[in-house]
């Protein structure tokens, strides 16, 4: 039977090639080898709009998010599971294809009409997020490569003029393929799979209209608009003549597939050499003490992400800010929950006392504004028949600068002036990190630190030993 052949993103004119995009909803696993060339795959998305670009790379649109995570993690699996199904990867390496997404994030500041609504982007590289193996590219370019294994020297030397390098592989599955001429350089490589499975990580083959190609091939007439992404992916014409290129590198992947294809018979196991039970023995032992090992890395990346997110309470702002002193409040032994949509941040009960509270993440001081905030969320609590609310102002203010170094006060004489009536609790997101360190190393804290933010009327004093909380690290 023929090999089945599709190419995702790129345009391979050979008889029988079906082409598509990676975004697609297709699925691969009616191919037998599928080809990919992730720098074009970006370009099938929509960017945003007025702002396609951040920091130098791809901005995607907002309502394409969601999209493209999840064609990476369909894609991701499909191509680990179309490997193990002894079926045949190949991908052009090309550099990192990081872009910038929507994380659902938003960042408040200011209230009411004055109100900035900030969306918070990541960065992620497409690259690693789909290909299921480790590897790591820096950008380079260049055409001189030399092949490192004798099966790919008849392809690299048939078209030499057509293969051209984008990235070099820093780490790559498997064996090198190819380098660059005179260097210990990969550009290529590929992994053989116990179960026939390959994965191949290639150089780019440019088109025949390329540039930097020489074949003879006719010129485009420069008036001629240049072909958008989306024809190339039509099946080319009965009549196009093929290209020999891609005629050649289809058949050098389908001899590939075709060597040592027999399986070791059943009744080999019966053979032993003498050392093979020992090895057998010691792989068992050292895959279990990995099993361990891993669990307890598993483990400690745990503590590691929760002590991390408490820091959030030195810097964070937003809805990162108001997550933690959320988390914070249930440490001190409060049933926090987020207030209602327009109210307050975070709703407190303990037993029959109840509070509201107001979080701030601030390059400056806390204002007076801020204050007035709080009451509004209070008037508003106590209308709904809760009975006497207490204002908690929670604020991370000059969360630029390190909280040993914050010389001028969180909370303006002016604003404590208009706070102190109201009694109001005005408590730096710094404070509430040291109380909570305390309730961890002594729970029976709890109750008292709970007491006192709920009985301070203005500031509340203390808990500012900053250098207490942290070890200094080793240099």
């Amino acid at each position: 039977m023929a090999t089945r052949v599709l190419a995702l993103d790129v345009y391979l004119n050979a008889p029988g090639v079906t082409h598509d995009n990676f975004r697609s909803a297709a699925t691969i696993f009616e191919y037998d080898v599928v080809f990919w060339d992730p720098a074009n795959t970006l370009d099938t998305y929509q960017f945003s709009i007025g702002d396609p670009y951040y920091k130098g790379d791809p901005r995607i649109a907002d309502h394409e998010t969601n999209s493209l995570a999840q064609d990476l993690i369909r894609r991701r699996n499909e191509f680990k599971e179309f490997i193990t199904m002894g079926r045949t990867l190949v991908i052009f390496t090309a550099p990192a294809q990081h872009f910038w997404y929507d994380t659902g994030k938003r960042d408040k500041s200011g209230t009411g009409r004055n109100q900035k609504v900030t969306t918070l982007v990541d960065r992620m590289d497409l690259m690693e997020a789909a290909i299921p193996a480790k590897f790591r590219v820096s950008p380079a370019e260049g055409a001189r490569i030399s092949a490192r294994q004798s099966s790919f020297r008849p392809l690299l030397s048939g078209t030499p003029d057509r293969w051209w390098y984008r990235a070099i592989l820093e780490e790559y599955p498997g064996e090198p393929l190819a380098v660059v001429s005179g260097t210990s350089k990969c550009v290529g490589s590929i992994k053989r799979y116990t179960d026939g499975g390959m994965l191949l990580l290639l150089p780019d083959l440019q088109g025949p209209d390329h540039p930097d190609s020489s074949e003879n091939v006719e010129e485009l007439d420069a008036d001629e608009p240049s072909v958008p992404l989306e024809e190339l992916t039509e099946e080319p014409e009965e009549d196009l003549e093929a290209d020999k290129a891609s005629l050649e590198l289809i058949t050098w992947v389908e001899s590939l597939r075709t060597q040592n294809r027999e399986a070791p018979p059943p009744w080999l196991q019966r053979y032993q050499f003498s050392e093979d039970a020992e090895t057998a023995r010691k792989i068992a032992e050292l895959e279990a003490e990995k099993a361990e090992i891993l669990a307890k890395v598993e483990s400690l990346q745990g503590d590691k992400e929760i002590s991390d997110a408490w820091k959030r309470l030195l810097y964070a702002t937003g809805d990162e800010l108001e997550t933690q002193v959320l988390e914070a409040f249930r440490i001190l032994g409060f049933q926090a929950e987020r207030g209602p949509e327009g109210r307050a941040d975070i709703v407190l009960h303990l037993d029959t006392k109840h509070a509201v509270v107001e979080v701030k993440g601030l390059n400056g001081s806390a204002a007076e504004k801020n204050a007035a905030q709080l009451e509004k969320w209070i008037s508003e609590e106590m209308l709904s028949g809760s009975g006497r609310v207490k204002g908690i102002l929670v604020v991370n203010s000059y969360r630029h600068i390190p909280p040993e170094e914050r010389s001028s006060p969180a909370f303006p004489h002016q604003m404590v002036t208009f706070s102190t009536p109201r009694e109001h609790c005005l408590v730096t997101s710094v404070q509430l990190l040291a109380m909570v360190r305390a309730v961890v190393e002594d729970p029976s804290k709890a109750p008292s630190i709970s007491e006192e933010l709920l009985d301070t009327t203005g500031v509340v004093t203390g808990w500012e030993d900053v250098a207490s909380l942290f070890t200094p690290r080793k240099s």
